[in-house]
């Protein structure tokens, strides 16, 4: 098939300013593009087929919403319950800690202690305390085993080795 152009073109002849075709450029459409027109040709929809798909998609999509916030309501609903009866237990263990140490208080045991016939006797002897003499004025920690000077102690040491005598620091006293 030729065209008009390519006649004008020849008849024109080579003498004619160079034409230069421009490149077209093909334009590349989107999948969701491509899918739309192959689901309208198989479907065999008009502009009102693609309205109720829209419309569709958007009470599906308000269903799903609706669904969520249901189920988000439901569990703030449940928090809530849990943290009410949280509450409610510590209350009790806090009562059933007050009645244990009441129940083990002095004077619940004394009259517990009553109600079963138990008395308490009165102390029949007393025990007589000693006085304690204690020098406070002493200096603090165990006194010196021996005050003898060193100088006295080293010669008795010497003698001791030299002579052998054990008892030469209980005769000097």
């Amino acid at each position: 098939m030729i065209s008009t152009r390519i006649l004008t073109r020849r008849r024109l002849g080579t003498a004619a300013v160079q034409h230069v075709p421009t490149r077209r450029r093909r334009r590349t459409r989107g999948f969701v593009q491509v899918a739309s027109a192959t689901a309208a040709e198989r479907l065999h929809l008009n502009a009102f087929g693609h309205a109720y798909l829209g419309l569709g998609a958007a009470i599906i999509c308000v269903l799903f919403y609706l669904a969520l916030a249901a189920q988000i309501t439901q569990s703030s609903y449940e928090i809530a319950r849990l943290q009410d009866q949280q509450r409610q237990l510590l209350a009790d263990q806090d009562q059933l800690r007050y009645q244990e140490v009441t129940r083990h208080a002095p004077a619940q045991v004394h009259q517990s202690a009553a109600r079963s016939g138990m008395t308490r006797m009165p102390p029949t002897r007393f025990i007589s305390s000693q006085l304690v003499a204690i020098d406070l004025q002493a200096p603090i920690g165990a006194p010196p085993t021996d005050t003898t000077p060193l100088w006295q102690r080293m010669v008795l040491a010497v003698v001791d080795r030299v002579v052998g005598a054990h008892d030469v620091m209980a005769a000097t006293r």
